[in-house]
């Protein structure tokens, strides 16, 4: 046979670290051993085979030039046959015989040569998934080790059993995993020189360092005689479900797609069939609803319909009808029409070239997890047997989908989390509470959970608004329409001088008419016929007039380059208004969440705000919503003040972005003072916290009626901007801010003058009054 050897590049720097020769010296000596010690027909077949191969002396020393042994072939058959048992076939099972140290093989089956030499020439020497530079360690590490222990006579470890990924030959690309064994018992080792004394004790606690062995133990000292025994195990069945359960222990938010492609690879491998594709196709199921999660559909064979959404969920509840009807696996062996006739949801099979296929549905205590698809462009390729195959990994397949299905419900409840409810840590607890008595009450007694309530808290309400925010709204959709009809009657003047269209006065009657309306005020139908006017006469007349008159292009072009191209509206005032309000409503908002934070130091309390023009908020603190505190009103007290200073913060915040605003819009700052505790609950239908009781609506009423509640004297609005209005309805809470105030005007945070206010009577609640104190914006 001629010697297989890897690229002697890679390694021929490690290779020519030692010498290393084939000999047949090892192996005779080992059978003359093993004949001393028996006495029975093996012991006269080794002493025959010693004496055939003693006939040869030159086998029993270093073969040189050993680049072909085809001149030994007698020899190498007698070592086949004492070293393999009779049932190896040399074109079924994996093994070879090579040189110490080097990846070349002088002896091998067939099934070797066609799995680990690349084109039948070289050996593949570094497997799959593993670097050149960890080849060369282990290689090195393996070598040390035999001279240990043949040399020193150490009791050696080498575990060198390397797992290779290969591809089958001739089978389009089929991968199995096999376990590479390297065998070293029939290899001598020769000093050359002198070698330093070594006690095992000092290896050890050394923990075998590679680097210390290679200065004690220079490879230049030693050489190898004789040859080494190469056998390679078929692990494909265990390795693949040790890869799968690594993967679904891996598997995590952002990586399913990936990890479902791997599984599928996983599965052909442990299928080790030609010419099939698996396909795992997840079914989560959301309210009670089974559904499809289309990104993890789209390579599957029957679901996989590309740009066609609603063919594809035709497709699905269809599948499902047949489900929920047949449990069992769908087997076909060959794709016909009448298959498709029987099963509509497979109508795309023939189309994608698939003649023999298997649905087989995952279900976990009778629900629905998924299906795997396995498919071939041949008839009658999956059969039972495909099935049997397959089988061992059900309970890694219905693990993935269960850990798959997990991820989906976390995304959606994160969601939840982060978009609507936003529970926070201060009553989350509660919520927490409810669910584990829920479950863990027996399920013929369970009930719905009902609300969640928290008794006696203390609230407290901001409002920070922008100042006419109607009205400046209004100002910028006027001014957009005063510009957008300008820019008409300029447009309409060049067209009449330049075409003959007599219907242009009539629209440039009309166009200065609107334009007048605006000037002296619009209502809101005033402005409803000005945007018909603009989107059902002006946009559909130059668009014709741009596609029939090249002579007025340009000057058509410059007004579409001034409209809002999905509008057909000029936008810009508005747009600099909705900026403008973005940048105050992003800077309060910030602040905000970063004060919430950290108010919540010093006791826990409930904070929500939500937009309106500006923002607003909600805050309620009080023994039922501390979990293991005890409160007291001091806290209360403390977070009055918070309140009161971080509105003087804000607004001076807002007065310092007003000049960098394209629209200088101000705020106003409110509070509202409720010193009696009030009760609230968690609504379902509206996933947030609101009052109890009828005393309590009062409190609502208030917080939604005071922000354009007048002064009574003056009849102007309470709020009003660089202000801080406090509403309140009892002397004891004017009493307490006033406290307040003194604190921060002697800090400098809010101006010497402190107004005192009557407020005329809302519709349900009567007798408000207020402070009103200046924020020193300096």
């Amino acid at each position: 046979m001629k010697v297989l050897s890897a690229n002697s590049e890679v390694f021929r720097e490690e290779e020519v670290m030692i010498d290393s020769h084939i000999s047949f010296g090892p192996y005779v000596k080992f059978l003359k051993e093993k004949a001393a010690k028996t006495s029975d027909a093996r012991s006269a077949y080794y002493q025959k085979i010693v004496k055939q191969f003693e006939g040869n002396p030159a086998l029993l020393g270093p073969i040189a030039g050993a680049d072909d042994l085809s001149a030994y072939q007698e020899y190498l058959d007698l070592i086949i046959a004492t070293i393999f048992p009779v049932t190896v076939d040399m074109e079924k099972d994996i093994y070879g015989i090579g040189v110490p140290h080097k990846f070349a093989i002088f002896y091998y089956s067939d099934l070797f040569k066609k799995l680990f030499a690349a084109n039948g020439d070289k050996l593949v020497a570094v497997p799959e998934g593993i670097s050149v530079e960890k080849v060369k360690r282990d290689k090195l590490e393996w070598l040390y080790k035999l001279l240990l222990e043949k040399v020193y006579g150490f009791p050696m470890d080498y575990q060198n059993e390397i797992i290779h990924h290969v591809t089958l030959p001739e089978s389009n690309g089929l991968k199995k995993y096999v376990k590479l064994h390297i065998d070293a018992r029939f290899v001598d080792v020769k000093v050359k020189g002198e070698i330093p004394n070594l006690k095992y004790d000092n290896i050890c606690q050394q923990h075998f360092a590679l680097e210390t062995l290679q200065e004690l133990l220079p490879l230049s000292n030693f050489a190898l005689e004789g040859f080494v025994i190469w056998t390679i195990q078929d692990v494909t069945k265990d390795e693949v479900q040790n890869t799968m359960k690594n993967l679904i222990l891996n598997m995590h938010d952002g990586n399913e797609q990936e990890t479902y492609r791997r599984m599928e690879e996983e599965l052909e491998s442990l299928i080790q069939q030609e010419d099939i594709s698996v396909h795992i196709v997840p079914i989560p199921k959301i309210n009670g609803k089974y559904v499809l999660e289309c990104d993890l559909c789209e390579s599957g064979v029957m679901l996989g319909v590309i740009n066609n959404g609603k063919q594809q969920q035709q497709l699905f509840q269809q599948l499902l009808e047949h489900l929920m009807r047949q449990k069992d696996p769908l087997l076909i062996p060959e794709v016909t029409d009448a298959t498709l006739l029987s099963y509509p949801f497979l109508r795309y099979l023939p189309l994608k070239g698939i003649k023999s296929y298997l649905m087989a549905p995952v279900w976990y205590e009778g629900q629905l997890l998924g299906i795997v698809e396995i498919a071939s462009s041949q008839a009658n390729k999956i059969t039972a047997e495909t099935i049997g195959r397959a089988y061992p990994a059900h309970q890694q397949v219905m693990m993935l989908l269960t850990r798959g299905a997990d991820i989906v419900n976390n995304r959606i409840v994160q969601v939840i989390k982060e978009q609507f409810t936003a529970l926070q840590p201060s009553v989350e607890w509660k919520f927490t509470d409810a669910a584990w008595h829920y479950l863990h009450t027996p399920a013929e007694e369970r009930k719905d959970i009902g609300n969640i309530s928290f008794e006696d808290v203390y609230p407290l309400y901001g409002a920070v608004d922008i100042r006419n925010s109607s009205t400046e709204r209004s100002n910028a959709i006027h001014e957009d329409l005063r510009e957008q009809l300008l820019l008409i009657r300029e447009t309409l003047d060049y067209i009449g001088n330049t075409i003959y269209l007599p219907l242009l006065e009539e629209l440039k009657f009309k166009n200065d008419e609107l334009i007048t309306g605006i000037t002296s005020g619009m209502l809101s139908e005033d402005e409803l016929k000005t945007n018909n006017y603009l989107d059902e006469e002006i946009g559909p007349l130059f668009r014709h007039l741009h596609e029939s008159h090249a002579e007025l292009q340009p000057v058509l072009e410059r007004y579409f380059s001034l409209v809002d191209t999905s509008e057909g509206h000029i936008l810009h005032h508005r747009q600099e208004y909705e900026e403008s309000l973005a940048k105050i409503n992003e800077k309060i908002n910030k602040y905000l969440d970063k004060e919430k934070e950290n108010i919540q130091h010093s006791f826990p309390c409930y904070f929500e705000k939500y937009r309106t023009d500006g923002v607003e908020y909600n805050i309620y603190i009080g023994q039922a919503i501390a979990q293991n505190r005890k409160f007291d009103l001091l806290y209360l007290r403390n977070l009055r003040l918070w309140q009161l200073s971080s509105m003087a913060e804000i607004a001076k915040m807002t007065n310092k972005l007003k000049d960098k605003l394209k629209v200088p819009l101000q705020t106003t700052q409110l509070i509202l003072v409720h010193s009696n505790p009030i009760d609230i609950s968690f609504r379902q239908d509206e996933r947030r916290f609101d009052v109890e009781g009828a005393y309590n609506i009062r409190y609502e009423i208030m917080k939604k009626r005071i922000d354009k509640v007048h002064i009574r004297q003056t009849g102007k609005r309470l709020t009003q901007p660089g202000t801080i209005s406090i509403v309140y309805a009892y002397a004891k809470e004017m009493e307490e801010y006033l406290k307040y105030i003194t604190f921060l005007q002697n800090k400098g945070v809010l101006a010497s003058e402190v107004e005192m206010l009557d407020l005329e009577d809302l519709q349900g609640v009567s007798g408000l009054r207020a402070l009103r104190v200046k924020v020193n914006m300096d």
